[in-house]
């Protein structure tokens, strides 16, 4: 989930993986923004983990096959350290504010506001928001690559992004110069800059973090669109008449997943099925290790 934390939405990937196996079906794991980092940190967890759960990823029927990231935000944002410079100075600027009320308000009420931002602050929603915000901040990123370990023979395909002024919606127009202003760079798609959307850590280097990099396929020809451009339905209610008119959000969504199957396809990491037997087999494919031929 949005605002979660790596270890959350990990399990909730797990949890998923246990559902595949029981289809016997081999699988490859599909990440966007922060669930990049997500689907990652599932197969850290998994890999590291007890045998049963080591198996979830290399079962000889249905193992862990191959990555795909969208605009990953594994490497954080620069949104991340500035929020939290900007937090900072809120916090300080606060609290200045109420030690000057404090002469003009009677202690029953600066007491009551205090204790009402102290339950804000320990209230479980704002927890979660808190340890959600940990994968876009450094110290985040640093403990997550540090321990992480992954799979050294899973090929990794990746897409960037970066905005141009007729693909840019209204919605995010002020993240973007945002993001532009605080980085010096327009090179991004709103959230994160083209350079850091990869699926190995750019600013930790460790031999897990060189394994991975030898994992990526290419690194993903950048594409001229934003982050947002896998949403529709999602990202309706923001959706202005000049977005509508520009066709913003109306790009081709399956460009987003097919590339990446076509790829595996193509070095016969996935294989078409025999026979389409059942309803889960009339996609025309399943993942396989196996030597049969494509179809």
């Amino acid at each position: 989930g949005t605002a979660r934390s790596f270890e959350y939405n990990a399990a909730k990937i797990e949890d998923a993986i246990e559902t595949v196996m029981k289809l016997k079906r081999p699988y490859g794991l599909l990440g966007y923004s922060q669930g990049c980092a997500n689907a990652l940190t599932a197969e850290s967890l998994l890999l590291s983990g007890s045998p049963k759960q080591q198996d979830l990823l290399v079962n000889e029927t249905c193992p862990l096959v191959c990555r795909q990231l969208l605009f990953s935000a594994g490497n954080g944002s620069m949104h991340g350290p500035a929020s939290d410079t900007k937090m900072q100075r809120l916090i300080v600027m606060g609290e200045e504010f109420f030690k000057y009320q404090q002469g003009y308000f009677s202690r029953a009420l600066t007491s009551s506001v205090l204790e009402l931002l102290n339950n804000i602050m320990d209230s479980a929603p704002f927890q979660k928001i808190i340890g959600g915000a940990q994968s876009m901040l450094p110290d985040g990123c640093r403990a997550f690559w540090r321990e992480a370990q992954h799979l050294a023979h899973i090929p990794t395909c990746t897409m960037r992004g970066i905005m141009e002024e007729h693909t840019t919606p209204e919605a995010l127009e002020m993240l973007s110069s945002l993001l532009t202003k605080q980085a010096g760079s327009a090179l991004h798609d709103s959230q994160v800059h083209f350079y850091d959307a990869v699926g190995y850590p750019v600013y930790i280097h460790n031999r897990n973090g060189r394994l991975l990099k030898k994992c990526a396929i290419g690194d993903g020809a950048i594409q001229r669109t934003h982050h947002w451009s896998p949403l529709s339905d999602e990202v309706e209610f923001v959706q202005t008449k000049k977005d509508v008119s520009r066709a913003i959000f109306e790009c081709a969504k399956d460009r987003h997943v097919f590339p990446w199957v076509d790829v595996n396809v193509r070095f016969g990491i996935i294989k078409y099925a025999k026979e389409v037997t059942t309803e889960q087999d009339a996609v025309g494919m399943e993942l396989t290790r196996g030597t049969q031929n494509p179809k």
